[in-house]
């Protein structure tokens, strides 16, 4: 099983390059104009415990939350985004939410 994993990780992460949206590298360029809306209104919630906060909102919205761990989440419902970090985030985990909340699930 742990092959099956690796497998699909590496062809997934592979396929994702090739498309030119390597979204774990935060210097990699993306589409910008690939955007849900012009416009979003966002929240930006700061927590202790960042993976219990992403859990209960996952739930609260009726999603079964996260089967691995989180720095960050975020959650985006039409033009609403509220993008959930711990009290001291850095720029990529900010920027990822933030591109989430525009661009929805882009990986």
């Amino acid at each position: 099983m742990k092959n099956v994993i690796t497998i699909l990780t590496i062809a997934f992460l592979t396929t994702n390059a090739a498309a030119g949206d390597n979204w774990q590298d935060p210097l990699a360029r993306y589409d910008a104009r690939k955007k849900m809306s012009e416009t979003i209104s966002i929240t930006w919630r700061t927590v202790e415990n960042v993976q219990q906060a992403c859990q209960a909102e996952s739930r609260r919205r009726g999603n079964g939350g996260f089967g691995f761990g989180l720095e960050a989440c975020s959650f985006w419902d039409g033009n609403q985004c509220t993008i959930i970090t711990k009290s001291r985030p850095n720029n990529h985990e900010v920027g990822h939410e933030f591109r989430h909340c525009f661009q929805g699930n882009y990986h």
